[in-house]
């Protein structure tokens, strides 16, 4: 789980990171992200938000769809452009996004959340875009303490109740829900919102 961040404070603590473990190479995605993501029209053009190793896009390249990963640490996104042709990187701050306002259809965003740039992200989308978000709720916490799974322990990088939909407006909200999940990613409370640019 990422968060608002010092740039160069925690680009050396990802690197860190993804040179020991790899980070997210193994594990599943989530399926609401990916089935939510494949419903969209196929010609639509993907870009992951703090994507990672490429965690959601892999599964969705593979399904025929273009995907660009976004993310500030150059092993992370090597790795996930190395995981499908359909896979395209980009090196660069959530915080100083190099994409046109009003050019992408459709962004994801996973187990990341800097409440800052979400005005960003809705200028991102063309007319009718769609935003697919999930991260961690405070009663993650609970997970974490137990020991049944990893995240942040810092409340500022996990929501409130009820706070997602507040933070994506003005997008339309499509589907909103917060609940606690176990399947193949583990066991966590997120919540999840489709929102789409009117």
């Amino acid at each position: 789980m990422r968060g608002a961040h010092d740039p160069q404070d925690d680009r050396a603590h990802w690197e860190e990171r993804y040179l020991e473990r790899g980070d997210e190479i193994g594990r599943a995605p989530s399926s609401w992200i990916v089935e939510r993501a494949l419903a969209l029209p196929g010609e639509t053009v993907f870009v992951d938000v703090a994507g990672s190793t490429g965690r959601h896009a892999a599964p969705i390249a593979r399904a025929g769809r273009t995907v660009v990963v976004l993310d500030f640490v150059p092993r992370a996104v090597s790795t996930a452009v190395e995981r499908h042709d359909n896979v395209l990187g980009v090196v660069a701050d959530v915080r100083a996004l190099p994409v046109r306002r009003a050019s992408v259809g459709a962004i994801l965003c996973v187990s990341f959340l800097d409440r800052a740039v979400f005005g960003a992200l809705a200028e991102m989308l063309v007319p009718g875009g769609v935003l697919l978000y999930e991260t961690f709720t405070l009663a993650h916490l609970d997970v974490v303490e137990r020991g049944r799974a990893r995240g942040p322990r810092n409340p500022a990088y996990l929501l409130a109740p009820g706070e997602l939909p507040a933070l994506v407006a003005p997008l339309a909200v499509i589907e909103h829900e917060e609940r606690f999940i176990i399947d193949e990613t583990g066991e966590r409370h997120v919540a999840r919102v489709m929102a789409v640019r009117r």
